[in-house]
């Protein structure tokens, strides 16, 4: 077996602690990752894992040994990765968490202009609202929104966007004045079952960040449904502003309750630590970067 695919399994087991984890995030089955490591420990005369049912942990020997053939690893894929990008082709395959919320649309979209963009390059986008354990589920990186929770990955702010409420002019026609966040509980609203769990939406009054419960007609937890429904006239909803200024224009949708919006959020992307990011990576994190900023 070739020695530099063994190290790299082992590696990868060592990271995900699980030979599950490095299976998946290679592309390979659980019998053929511990065969691979398997040849190695033959191969060097010692055990490098420590294998339980629940977890496998690298032995003494095996801390020391990952130590050592990561930056061997590093040096290979700097290698490869620079010749790469001399011909301005980055390859391979590239998995990609996201949020559904704002995925259907503008992750998609930025995902589907990058695969025109580079032909080497195939992509795994999953959408998910849980937050996806990006090492763990063998991912490359995430975009995630809104405020980050403390972590080791390195995070970078690509953009800031805003919510806002908005509703048809044939809803509004019928329905009764809309000046004020407490008039909402005289409306039928579509609701983000994502952002607002609880049926409860957030306005500034008087400068200060208050909550407004509603009776939704539909809870729905996608912005392009969420869009169709306030564009059909079944009642206010929040919308992505990028999404909905051109319906402004138009006037086939009214802006509501500008004075008291209270939903801006960042998009930030997310991918590990690692000393040398691969040409991959690093050319979505670029490309991802500049096409957010036409939002």
């Amino acid at each position: 077996m070739d020695t530099l695919i063994c190290m790299r399994v082992f590696a990868n087991v060592v990271e995900r602690g699980s030979f599950t984890g490095a299976a998946k995030k290679l592309g390979l089955s659980n019998a053929l990752a511990s065969k691979y490591v398997a040849h190695l420990e033959d191969r060097l005369s010692v055990r490098l894992l420590n294998r339980t049912t629940r977890k496998v942990s690298p032995t003494q020997a095996g801390r020391a040994y990952y130590e050592r053939c990561l930056g061997i690893l590093e040096r290979v894929d700097e290698l490869e990765d620079a010749v790469q990008l001399q011909s301005h082709s980055p390859r391979g395959h590239l998995k990609i968490a996201g949020p559904r919320m704002m995925g259907e649309t503008f992750i998609s979209a930025c995902v589907n202009d990058f695969l025109g963009k580079y032909d080497q390059v195939t992509v795994d986008l999953a959408l998910e609202e849980r937050t996806m354990d990006l090492v763990a589920e063998g991912f490359d990186l995430a975009i995630r929104i809104g405020k980050l929770a403390d972590s080791s990955m390195i995070a970078r702010r690509i953009a800031d966007y805003r919510y806002v409420f908005c509703a048809s002019p044939d809803y509004l026609a019928s329905a009764g004045p809309l000046n004020s966040p407490a008039d909402l509980t005289r409306h039928t609203c579509i609701v983000n079952s994502v952002i607002s769990p609880s049926n409860q939406w957030e306005f500034i009054i008087g400068g200060k960040r208050k909550s407004i419960t509603v009776s939704p007609r539909a809870r729905v937890n996608a912005d392009a449904a969420i869009y169709n429904m306030v564009l059909s006239g079944r009642g206010v909803g929040l919308c992505l502003l990028p999404t909905v200024e051109a319906d402004f224009a138009s006037g086939r949708l009214v802006r509501i309750l500008q004075d008291f919006e209270a939903y801006d959020r960042t998009v930030y992307l997310v991918y590990p630590h690692n000393r040398h990011l691969a040409s991959k990576v690093r050319a979505f994190v670029d490309h991802a970067a500049e096409w957010f900023k036409r939002l």
